[in-house]
């Protein structure tokens, strides 16, 4: 997720002219017809979809670690006139404990129907986020939970003092369009479908979108094709809830190819034409990332632009706010920068994701520090402008939120989660030699972990590693002094 914090002193130049990708081409998106029926079931092999969930210290009210989700088979329909949503969710889930009940996080006012587990009807009982399943269960021995449902979505509260997240988090319609999208970091894909809303569960998606003429629907993952108003997507690789996406509107599709091939697709909106020399970009953008940080890791790459005034790393498709170029004040080169940063989270945050919510800094570092090294890459920055302002910064975000390793859960994603680490980066690099050492690190960081979820034990145990040094007091000084550590 994009962060608002403040670079002091740092005076962004005017982007350099946009790149015209390889293969590129607009039109409305295409009628690629694909056969549907079998789509949302669960594929054979869901070895992929295994986790280890855990209950989460900052938000133990949400997720469920006694279950393991492998696969989610979500059918869905929404019409953006009156703006309801309707659901088939299919959940394919290895109990992690004996128990006589499932529980789900779901909010309401989504409705839920009727609730089946192995084709049988179970009893449900749903209140407010939790949906209580009745049925019993034995560790280790995979159900098939199906739930059909329906409403008008809303937003949960979130546990921050973010401008961008202050009415709510999850999915929101558009009161005057009809238009649906979702931000819904650290909980809020509860608002559009049952879910173990936590990060250390990581499942496979395969969702498809039924839309009405005109109107194109969007989830994450690969998208997959089109058979008729309905829209195809799948993910091959676990994901966390936190990092799904939702977004329904009368989009234009552009196709571009990325290094290697690599599928790119944009959703965008005429409203938005300003965006589209920033997001074709992305190729350029994806081959500057791998230079450094190794191959992309999924199947595809993309951006759906929606309403709102955040930007999110959900993946393959990243979330983006349109509103974000026509703000005063911001312009292309911050926009780039923003996109640089959700799309380095791909590597750090998705493809290696955090365990819990107090491990925020493990993603929110690593992507500011990117984001930033692009800035000065193409001379958008100057190196101790950046510097000089996250070392400013750095005091008091330590005063006003903690430091990093021990944030505050009521002020979630504040930008002691962005900056602190960063700079603790920054620094080890004096430690190891300079730039290209710090990439090699985070790098091979990404390849000891990817498909997994990380902690902070896991991140100073590698870092040790694969330096050889024992640089332990030196991670845990920037995590923890409430000072900025004397470099």
């Amino acid at each position: 997720m994009t962060s608002r914090w403040r670079v002091l002193a740092v005076v962004l130049a005017v982007l350099a002219p946009a790149l015209t990708a390889c293969g590129g081409s607009t039109s409305p998106a295409p009628p690629s017809p694909s056969d549907s029926a079998d789509h949302g079931a669960a594929p054979p092999d869901l070895s992929l979809g295994e986790s280890e969930p855990v209950a989460d210290p900052f938000y133990p009210e949400f997720g469920n670690p006694d279950i393991d989700v492998l696969h989610y088979g979500l059918d869905l329909s929404y019409e953006p006139r009156t703006r309801t949503l309707r659901g088939s969710a299919t959940l394919t889930i290895r109990p992690v404990v004996d128990g006589s009940e499932l529980a789900l996080d779901f909010a309401q006012p989504m409705d839920v129907s009727t609730v089946t587990v192995d084709g049988v009807v179970a009893p449900h009982d749903h209140q407010q986020y939790d949906l209580m399943i009745e049925t019993a269960v034995e560790s280790g021995a995979e159900v098939t939970v199906t739930i059909e449902y329906s409403g008008v979505p809303q937003r949960v509260p979130a546990p921050s003092e973010r401008g961008d997240m202050s009415m709510g988090i999850g999915a929101t319609t558009d009161p005057d369009t009809g238009a649906l999208w979702s931000f819904q970091e650290p909980y809020g894909a509860l608002t559009w479908y049952p879910v173990n809303d936590h990060p250390s569960d990581e499942a496979l998606y395969d969702i498809t979108l039924t839309v009405p003429d005109g109107y194109s629907g969007v989830a994450s993952g690969s998208f997959v094709g089109q058979d008729g108003n309905t829209f195809l997507w799948t993910s091959k690789d676990p994901v966390a809830s936190y990092l799904t996406t939702i977004a329904v509107d009368q989009y234009e599709l552009t196709e571009l190819t990325g290094p290697n091939d690599l599928p790119i697709t944009l959703w965008t909106l005429p409203g938005y034409a300003d965006f589209m020399p920033v997001l074709e970009q992305m190729p350029e953008m994806i081959e500057w990332l791998e230079q450094r940080y190794g191959p992309y890791p999924f199947d595809s790459a993309g951006v759906v632009l929606v309403g709102g005034e955040s930007a999110m790393e959900t993946q393959e498709i990243i979330t983006f706010s349109g509103d974000f170029i026509n703000t005063p004040g911001l312009g292309p080169d911050y926009v780039a920068g923003v996109l640089v940063h959700e799309l380095a989270h791909q590597w750090f945050g998705n493809a290696v994701t955090l365990q819990d919510w107090s491990h925020l800094w493990l993603n929110e570092g690593a992507a500011t520090y990117i984001e930033q090294m692009w800035n000065i890459d193409r001379g958008f920055a100057e190196e101790e402008d950046v510097v000089n302002g996250w070392t400013l910064d750095d005091g008091f975000l330590r005063a006003d939120y903690g430091p990093p390793g021990a944030a505050d859960p009521e002020a979630f994603a504040a930008s002691n989660s962005y900056v602190c680490p960063a700079l603790m980066l920054y620094h080890l690099r004096e430690r190891l030699g300079g730039a290209e050492a710090v990439d090699e690190m985070l790098a091979a960081w990404v390849e000891a972990f990817n498909n997994q979820s990380a902690t902070r034990d896991d991140f100073v145990e590698f870092v040790n590693q694969h330096t050889g040094e024992d640089l332990t007091s030196f991670i845990d000084e920037w995590l923890d002094s409430p000072h900025t550590p004397q470099r």
